[in-house]
């Protein structure tokens, strides 16, 4: 049963999760001005610039993968959605709290807009809550026609 709506949900949050590979969660308008800073050498702080944030990434998309092919197990399904959720609302935290340590160790005058890698963990975090809704409505449809026979 792949094809259950929750299955396009978990693919989903693993597109969001490898996202982030792609999108930086801050980036310099100017990237060849220098910066202070040895992270921003780029001009961007990404998910390699954070060891905590590449290790969340790859395993947020792993796990929203592999719980695709859960299917059989709704219980084990649903706490593996719980779990994404988490390493989705912890990547943002961390992202959030790097990005903030990063924009005030900066010299006066100098400002690091952020960039669209913010949307990788609110997608993963929606479509995450949205495959668990879709985990227990599919659980208690299946009680009930249990409780028909």
């Amino acid at each position: 049963m792949i094809q259950r709506i929750q299955s396009i949900y978990l693919l989903l949050a693993a597109v969001f999760f490898s996202t982030a590979f792609f999108l930086p969660y801050l980036a310099m308008e100017m990237p060849g001005v220098e910066v202070a800073q040895p992270v921003l050498a780029d001009g961007q702080l990404n998910y390699s610039d954070n060891v905590g944030l590449f290790g969340l990434t790859v395993l947020g998309a792993i796990l929203s993968v592999a719980s695709i092919f859960l299917y059989g197990n709704r219980s084990l399904q649903s706490k593996l959605c719980a779990l994404i959720t988490l390493i989705a609302a912890l990547m943002f935290i961390l992202a959030a709290i790097a990005g903030q340590t990063l924009r005030s160790n900066l010299p006066e005058g100098e400002v690091i807009p952020f960039g669209l890698g913010w949307i990788a963990p609110i997608g993963a975090i929606l479509f995450s809550r949205l495959a668990a809704n879709a985990i227990r409505k599919d659980e208690q449809l299946v009680r009930s026609m249990d409780r028909l026979r």
